[in-house]
């Protein structure tokens, strides 16, 4: 659901005080977990119209992104799980007062065009996965999230034993969804951020929310970044009711105090 976002006082005011476009366009230079990455380019390119701001992001898993901080890379912006971000704010790395709640994004079915899933209660879905002859969900090994979280959705349903024996780890995202497109694997978990990620394969809908597991993201400007405006312009701009859908259609939900 889409709360009202509200930043603190100082950053607040400091956003008030800025010009809608600016007079020298810059360039913002955001860091993100991969799964936000789709949503944010179609609002940002909005966002670049309205200001002259060009934003340019870099999506990569949540395991590579705590590697580029920890390495010293430089961005205005970065947007990442929120267990990473707390601990890199404990480090000092976040200018004070910026690490805020932004999106999350749950579980859910992927399975072949025109393939029907019933996933309206507990029960039919566990019935559904005990009924798929194959099942597939993102090997974690990669430093990603998702195959952790769908193996906490089964445990929450119950089936890790029983599905065991039928699963496909997918290495690879798109390979993974291919088979499901194939017929050779009939439902994968994934986050419903990244289904469909291949031709042929709908978004069946979320597993239901007594068994959900998120993924929870984390927004924060970097100590480096000493002109931090623009940045907390785009987070406002990605914060606003219109682009809402462009969330939804992502498989997100913006989220926020």
């Amino acid at each position: 659901m889409f709360r009202h976002f509200h930043f603190p006082p100082l950053l607040a005011a400091a956003i008030l005080l800025m010009p809608v476009t600016s007079a020298a366009a810059s360039e913002i230079k955001v860091l993100n977990a991969n799964a936000l990455t789709i949503a944010m380019k179609e609002i940002a390119a909005d966002f670049t119209k309205e200001t002259g701001d060009q934003v340019s992001f870099v999506g990569v898993s949540p395991g590579l992104v705590e590697q580029r901080i920890k390495a010293g890379e430089v961005y205005d912006l970065v947007i990442t799980a929120t267990a990473s971000a707390e601990g890199f704010e404990k480090d000092g790395r976040w200018r004070a007062g910026t690490r805020r709640p932004l999106a999350r994004v749950g579980i859910g079915f992927a399975v072949r065009e025109g393939g029907k899933v019933d996933l309206s209660t507990i029960e039919s879905t566990r019935k559904a996965l005990l009924d798929a002859k194959t099942i597939t969900y993102s090997d974690s090994s990669g430093g990603g999230l998702s195959g952790t979280n769908a193996q906490k959705v089964l445990a929450n349903l119950g089936l890790t034993d029983a599905v065991k024996a039928k699963t496909r780890l997918s290495g690879n995202l798109a390979d993974g969804q291919a088979l499901i497109a194939k017929g050779e694997i009939d439902l994968g978990l994934f986050n419903l951020s990244e289904i469909p990620r291949a031709a042929g394969v709908v978004r069946a809908g979320p597993v239901p929310a007594g068994v959900q597991v998120y993924i929870d993201y984390d927004s924060a400007v970097p100590v480096t970044n000493v002109a931090p405006g623009g940045a907390l312009a785009l987070l406002k701009f990605l914060h606003r009711p219109a682009a809402l859908p462009v969330w939804d259609k992502a498989g997100l939900e913006v989220v926020g105090e």
